[in-house]
């Protein structure tokens, strides 16, 4: 299939300048259960004006794999035998609720990755996946693969509340003048139910206190509406639904919430990683409030899936070099299994955090086909749980020498998302 198919040509959100190729395409994530019932059913009620595609995506954790004298054959009869039953399981889910027509696949790895990396390379524009429902362990536990995925995603996200049966009515849109706020809204339009209501939300984070001049709070309400009413304007140029304006104070998550529980919203719409103060905090915090706290579905747009004109820009890899990163990591895994390490990601959205550390290293590979590094970590005895931290995309690996103890100090894995460093512990541990 080509990418053409899954394009239209829109103009901007001005009504001006240059046609762009935008995605219709859209990519639902489902785990098979009933969490995932609802972003299914919503799928289903889109319009399939534009030719546009559907695809669906179910994804297994990888299985650690042990280090050291193990049958591999084993592990990957294990490993198709989960992907077959995930692809039989989330087959009779779309045969239950959705379209039979629609294509089913099936993938191991990170959940929130894969996916994220999925709708990159598929070019879709929009990801719908599956929220759990409302009690604090729910919210918290049952969508950390939702929060993750809108956290590094390039694609649209579309968090399906799990009482959700119809198209939203009531949205509100958390906005911020950027660009991509504007073109979240829009989006909300494309998946709103007809004589749908929007209200745009602009959140002050400031608090009324006596010793701000009241003046000034006018002054910046009249400049704060002004901006509403443009934005306005150009929406109603694409729609008939009915569009309202708000200007509240406050923190923005704690604030936004509670406004959608006033309006008795069923969609929240924010973007993220903007470079305002409010779109920053979108970015962090504010993000996993929303999508913990709503009562109702979210959709979040990233910063930059607006206006994408799709080239392609990264070179093809050399085959050369993945050979050499397969026998790199081979070596590397040889001299260090069994050492303390911890794992720093370096996100140029989110910055640099350190994922983990004090587990054992076990080992790391580079697949070839599926161009994804894997680093595993645990106990050599088995006496603690395994991690594996999967790479998608691979730039380039590097072994970073010590020179105080002669010996390797840390591995460096460049991808598409950023770099993922290994920072090895003096000493080798066996145990």
């Amino acid at each position: 299939m080509t990418n053409a198919m899954f394009e239209r040509t829109e103009k901007t959100s001005s009504g001006q300048g240059n046609s762009i190729a935008i995605p219709t395409a859209i990519l639902i994530a489902t785990d098979g259960t009933s969490q995932s019932d609802a972003a299914i059913t919503i799928a289903r009620l889109l319009p399939s004006s534009n030719g546009r595609q559907f695809k669906v995506l179910t994804v297994v954790d990888d299985t650690p794999i042990p280090w050291g004298a193990v049958d591999r054959s084993l592990v990957l009869d294990y490993k198709r035998g989960t992907l077959r039953e995930a692809k039989e399981k989330a087959s009779a889910q779309i045969r239950r609720l959705g379209d039979s027509g629609w294509h089913v696949e099936a993938q191991t790895g990170d959940p929130a990755a894969v996916i994220a990396g999925e709708a990159k390379e598929s070019r879709v524009r929009l990801v719908i996946v599956g929220l759990g429902g409302h009690g604090p362990a729910a919210r918290v536990f049952g969508n950390e693969t939702a929060l993750r995925l809108a956290r590094i995603s390039q694609t649209p996200v579309l968090a399906v509340d799990a009482k959700t049966r119809a198209l939203p009515s009531r949205i509100l849109v958390a906005m911020d003048f950027s660009e991509h706020s504007v073109e979240a809204a829009r989006l909300a339009l494309e998946i709103a139910a007809p004589g749908a209501t929007m209200t745009l939300v602009h959140v002050v984070p400031w608090e009324r206190k006596e010793y701000v001049p009241e003046q000034w709070f006018r002054e910046h309400e009249s400049h704060i509406a002004g901006q509403l009413k443009r934005v306005s304007g150009w929406l109603d140029h694409v729609t008939a639904a009915r569009i309202h304006q708000k200007i509240l104070y406050g923190r923005p998550g704690p604030v936004l919430l509670a406004c959608a529980e006033e309006l008795n919203a069923d969609l929240i719409v924010a973007g993220t990683h903007g470079r305002s103060f409010f779109g920053r905090l979108l970015g962090g915090e504010t993000l996993s409030k929303l999508i913990r706290g709503a009562r109702c579905s979210v959709l979040v747009f990233p910063r930059g899936a607006g206006f994408q004109r799709f080239e392609r820009t990264t070179p093809e890899r050399d085959a050369k070099d993945e050979i050499d990163w397969v026998q790199k990591l081979n070596h590397f895994s040889t001299r260090n299994a069994g050492r303390r390490a911890e794992l720093e990601i370096d996100d140029p959205a989110l910055g640099a955090q350190v994922e983990m550390s004090g587990y054992q290293f076990l080992g790391a590979t580079y697949d070839i086909p599926t161009r994804r590094a894997q680093l595993m970590f645990g106990s050599l005895q088995g006496t603690e749980p395994h991690l594996v931290r999967g790479i998608s995309n691979v730039k380039s690996v590097e072994v970073l020498s010590d020179p105080k103890v002669g010996a390797d100090g840390a591995l460096s894995i460049v991808s598409d998302d950023g770099q993922t460093l290994l920072l090895l512990e003096a000493g080798k541990e066996t145990g």
